[in-house]
């Protein structure tokens, strides 16, 4: 996928994998979840990161 061709089954899981972790990270760190808090920096960065992997799983349907 990284030469815009289009993605693979492995590569698929992989990200979605990736996805499924971070939200779980987003959950557990907004206070409810019994995780660690993060700041608002972090939160932006995974829900940044989140968006972008979610875009690109949309694309490749």
């Amino acid at each position: 996928m990284a030469d815009g061709t289009t993605m693979n089954a492995a590569e698929r899981a992989k990200l979605e994998a990736r996805r499924d972790r971070l939200m779980k990270l987003m959950k557990e760190s907004d206070g409810s979840g019994g995780g660690e808090q993060l700041d608002a920096d972090d939160r932006a960065d995974l829900a940044q990161e989140w968006t972008r992997i979610d875009k690109l799983l949309q694309q490749s349907r």
